[in-house]
């Protein structure tokens, strides 16, 4: 049995790779593919929301704020795709990426607390 951990990280995994491909072909509809993937750990319960520990709850807090922030990027790249030299889909990809390592900092929090 896959663990609910394990689900979460092929689920963001696909994501990325759907993600870089869209921004670097250009290939918009990609982004709401691997955003579906990106989001599925929270509706199904393999990646939960919150914790006890004010360390946890602080990563958790950049965690999604960092996230939010680059899903309003990618959706301004869905509209624009450039205001001159800023590039949207490079934007989004780099702020996603510092959500994903955020996440995966939350996670080994966690995993410290059951030591």
């Amino acid at each position: 049995m896959i663990s609910n951990m394990s689900k979460t990280l092929i689920c963001v995994a696909i994501a990325g790779i759907f993600f870089i491909t869209a921004v670097i072909y250009n290939i918009k509809f990609l982004f709401l593919i691997a955003a579906f993937f990106d989001w599925l750990p929270l509706p199904t319960g393999w990646m939960k929301i919150g914790g006890s520990d004010q360390r946890v709850r602080r990563a958790g807090i950049f965690h999604g704020i960092v996230t939010l922030i680059a899903y309003f990027i990618g959706v301004l790249w869905l509209i624009l795709t450039r205001i001159g030299p800023l590039c949207f889909g490079y934007l989004f990809l780099e702020l996603w990426f510092i959500a994903v390592i955020a996440g995966a900092y939350v996670t080994g929090l966690k995993a410290e607390q059951c030591i």
